[in-house]
């Protein structure tokens, strides 16, 4: 009885190549996916000869195409590759700063918040949106020690938070020691890494590997619901796919084993309050791809990578015209999407930020149950608008990465 190959049984791995279309063989890792379904196309055409058979004689094949999609659900430290692909830069080790003793004050809300008072935030490399994790605290604030604390506002002698819990105790902060969580990638403002990867479908149940070299990732979409899972689907554009009767990425390592992100789980901010009115979000990270035939042979020899936009949309109940009128008077904004595994207060995340953001288009809903206000909206560099904030339009900052 013959074996035919199924999707359970299909193993999808990844590695970063050295050079462009060449792939290292070794190395690289198994991805987690909702689907992946790159395939190899090809330019066709067809004669327009005119013949006295009235029939069309010949038909070629041109250059390969290879294309597809990838989906997944976004976890911390599950797809490092994509977003230093589709972002053309490397993810850094966030900065540490300390040991210090800085001053903790509380300030009753609405909103409540602590502010931090010490020195030289900024000169250390803190940036607004960043989350950072005090360690090393001693009595009366060790419960401080590991939580999620995001920098709302920052200046280079104070931060403030409104992560920091009501139950701590004013004063100063003995020994504490401040770390950006994890790691952090953007656009940069120059000297782009234009990456490429090896992808393999490797059918294990009837031996068959195809490995997709040279590839690029274009259009990407990020979906948060308002409830369900965080999703992401990115173009991927390839040069040639290779086929073996054997794995050809002989060592990958095994797929990361962290939670998914679910919409419900986090925090966001608008414009810097922190609201719970958005039903959904759509971020589209747009990067141009461009892939050129030459003569004289079927594969390109480079994929080209145009200019970078970020845009979206979202809707939100209406419960005021707070965010309409950032719309109306043209009120350049920041958002930050701080995404947890969990409610706990240390729970590991994806940050998604923002600086400088400018909704260009409202409408809202008309029923009988909750109006919605949809916007769209497009990010844009941040030069001058959030002199604290990241200098760039979109950054991501992952606790595992």
């Amino acid at each position: 009885m013959p074996t035919f190959a199924t999707g359970v049984a299909k193993q999808v791995s990844i590695v970063e190549e050295i050079a462009e279309g060449v792939s290292p063989v070794t190395g690289g890792k198994y991805l987690r996916r909702v689907s992946s379904d790159l395939a190899l196309g090809k330019d066709t055409y067809e004669s327009q000869e005119i013949l006295v058979s009235q029939q069309i004689r010949d038909a070629r094949h041109g250059v390969l195409r290879p294309q597809g999609t990838f989906a997944g659900q976004i976890s911390p430290g599950s797809f490092n590759d994509f977003w230093q692909g589709i972002l053309r830069n490397n993810f850094t080790a966030g900065i540490q700063v300390g040991p210090i003793s800085p001053t903790l004050a509380l300030v009753t809300g609405p909103p409540a918040y602590g502010t931090i008072t010490g020195t030289g935030f900024l000169t250390a490399g803190l940036r607004n949106h960043d989350v950072i994790r005090f360690s090393g605290l001693t009595a009366p604030n060790v419960a401080l020690n590991g939580l999620n604390i995001r920098i709302n506002t920052l200046s280079d002698t104070v931060i403030t938070s409104r992560d920091i819990p009501s139950t701590s105790t004013p004063g100063a902060l003995t020994g504490g020691t401040i770390k950006v969580v994890g790691k952090k990638i953007s656009i940069p403002p120059s000297g782009a890494l234009y990456k490429s990867y090896s992808i393999e479908h490797f059918f294990s149940d009837i031996s068959q590997s195809e490995l997709f070299v040279g590839c690029k990732f274009g259009q990407t979409s990020i979906a948060l619901p308002a409830t369900g899972l965080v999703t992401f689907s990115s173009q991927v554009i390839g040069m040639n796919m290779i086929q073996s009767p054997t794995q050809q990425l002989t060592t990958p390592t095994p797929t990361t084993t962290s939670s998914s992100l679910a919409a419900v789980n986090g925090i966001v901010e608008f414009n810097g309050v922190d609201v719970a009115v958005i039903t959904g979000m759509n971020i589209q990270l747009a990067g141009a791809l461009g892939a050129d035939p030459v003569v004289g042979s079927n594969i390109v020899p480079h994929i080209f990578q145009g200019r970078f936009r970020t845009t979206g949309t979202l809707t939100a109940m209406f419960e005021n015209e707070n965010i309409f009128n950032t719309f109306r008077n043209e009120v350049e904004v920041g958002i930050h999407l701080m995404l947890t595994i969990g409610s706990g207060p240390s729970a590991d995340f994806v940050s998604f930020v923002m600086p400088r953001v400018k909704l260009m288009g409202s409408t809202k809903s008309d029923s009988d149950m909750a109006l919605i206000q949809s916007f769209n909206y497009s990010a844009l560099e941040n030069v001058t608008f959030d002199a604290t904030g990241p200098l760039t339009t979109f950054q991501i900052q992952d606790s595992l990465a």
